[in-house]
């Protein structure tokens, strides 16, 4: 009898067949790299811009020449491509780069299916200061020309990023020294070996270079303690430390409420199109010193200062007032620098300065009891703010009632209670006038959204959480590169929305 099967179902004893995976042969095909991108890829972007800036200030270490032997040195302009692209990809490993330019197709496209050593990625990125500030006004210069940025108004604002240093490597002057007397010695040592060492070659070159390094470190880390010191900001139960790895990374109060050992870096954004115009990398935690030194090098790199400028309480302190007004520019802020004099010491609120009234005919501040405080002197302070003292006699407070009450850290034998009156220079007083204003108060409302976004682009999306160089020099070429990569990649993206 013939048997029929039904085709849908298998047959009972069949077992299930399945395409065969062989990864053990090995394929020659041909590679058009040329079409390894597509045509609107960021990496083809990248090195048409590249094209129309002048590269001849990389060029001046470039040791291969024709005529001379020697092997090649790459180009400048590649190398600085694959840098924006790494970093608009989130990657500022020059090992990552390296690791990538095996398979990723940007990368593969740009080398030309070559391999860029780790070391010469490392040595560019923070071996041309100078010519990467170069760079970064000449992409200022395109985004102005195209009126991209205006400089109408212009936002300051500043964030922490971490350092390349772990806490413990932070320690006091005695410790240093030690560790200092100890690499020296070490230095010492490898210099009277230097014949052996030669004949050992690179890798003996590279251990001496290695302890010179070391040794440099140390002593830049014992100056930052004697600055410290000098210039008193630590307190006495807190001793002045500093890193022996980098000696000027500063503990700072992070975004995420925690200390760590960070720089500051200063961005200033045009308010049009949020394009970063200016980047400095400080060691100084606070920002109040920031916004003039910031409005200079704008005007040094543009040649013309902003007509406006906004920025938060931190910024905003009497010499920021009158200095951007000497500058011709608009400030707006929030106002945090007001010098008032504490009620503390046990005043009571009745006594307190603003209790007290002035007679402008005798030119005397007149007490809530009726008793006078004659003129004394006037204080010059910075940012022109003028203060004038007023004291009253030391016989008719030591007979007063209230004197406890008044002035109960006064000494009363010597003197008697004394009131200061702060009187603000005119431009400061405008400054007060405009910010009380409804205009006022809405552009200072437009500060977080321009000021805050770039921040917010270069730790999310180009991952710039941490520094990966050490020094205030290497971290400012960093810092370049960043906002370098983050300006084209806005200038992509605007480009495509404006008319051809």
């Amino acid at each position: 009898m013939k048997v029929k099967w039904d085709v849908s179902e298998p047959a009972p004893s069949a077992s299930p067949r399945f395409e065969p995976i062989d990864r053990q042969q090995i394929v020659l095909e041909p590679l058009d790299v040329e079409r390894l991108i597509e045509e609107t890829h960021p990496a083809r972007h990248i090195w048409a811009i590249l094209g129309r800036l002048d590269l001849s200030r990389f060029l001046g270490e470039v040791k291969a020449v024709e005529g001379r032997a020697g092997r090649n040195s790459w180009e400048p302009r590649l190398l600085i491509a694959m840098w924006i692209y790494a970093y608009s990809r989130g990657i500022s490993s020059a090992r990552e780069i390296e690791r990538q330019c095996a398979y990723e197709p940007g990368l593969r496209w740009l080398t030309g299916l070559k391999k860029v050593n780790h070391h010469t990625l490392s040595d560019f990125r923070v071996g041309h200061g100078e010519a990467l500030q170069s760079l970064f006004v000449q992409v200022l210069g395109i985004l102005t020309m195209e009126k991209l940025v205006t400089l109408e108004r212009v936002t300051v604002d500043g964030t922490k990023v971490r350092a390349c240093v772990n806490k413990k490597t932070f320690s006091r002057a005695q410790k240093i020294q030690e560790h200092l007397k100890v690499a020296r010695a070490h230095v010492e040592a490898m210099q009277q070996e230097e014949a052996e060492q030669e004949r050992r070659g690179r890798h003996a070159a590279a251990q001496r270079r290695a302890a010179r390094e070391r040794v440099e470190r140390l002593e830049a880390a014992l100056k930052e303690v004697e600055r410290l010191q000098t210039e008193k900001k630590w307190e006495r139960d807190k001793p002045c430390q500093a890193s022996t790895t980098d000696a000027d990374a500063q503990f700072m109060h992070t975004s995420d409420h925690g200390l760590a050992p960070s720089y500051n870096v200063q961005l200033t954004a045009d308010a049009k199109n949020k394009l970063v115009i200016d980047v400095a990398v400080s060691k100084q935690p606070s920002d109040s010193i920031h916004l003039l030194p910031a409005l200079d090098r704008i005007q040094q790199c543009l040649h013309t200062y902003p007509q406006q400028a906004v920025a938060d309480g931190d910024y905003t302190t009497r010499e920021a007032v009158v200095g951007a007004a000497g500058r011709g520019v608009d400030y707006y802020g929030s106002w945090k620098g007001a010098d008032q004099e504490r009620m503390g010491h046990g005043i009571a609120a009745e006594y307190h300065p603003g209790a007290f009234e002035y007679d402008e005919r005798a030119n005397e501040m007149i007490c809530p009891l009726g008793e006078r405080l004659v003129f004394q002197t006037v204080q010059q302070r910075t940012g022109g703010l003028e203060v004038y003292i007023y004291a009253a006699d030391a016989e008719v407070c030591r007979g007063c009632s209230e004197r406890q009450r008044c002035s109960p850290q006064n000494a009363m034998e010597r003197q008697g209670r004394a009131v200061s009156v702060a009187v603000e220079p005119a431009v400061v007083e405008r400054y007060h006038a405009k910010m009380a204003t409804e205009v006022g108060k809405a552009i200072y409302k437009e500060r977080a959204p321009v000021a805050e976004f770039p921040h917010a682009w270069l730790k999310d999306k180009l991952n710039w959480v941490r520094m990966r160089c050490r020094g205030i020099a290497k971290t400012q070429c960093e810092a370049l590169w960043v906002c370098l990569t983050y300006n084209l990649q806005r200038y992509f993206k605007l480009s495509q929305v404006q008319p051809a």
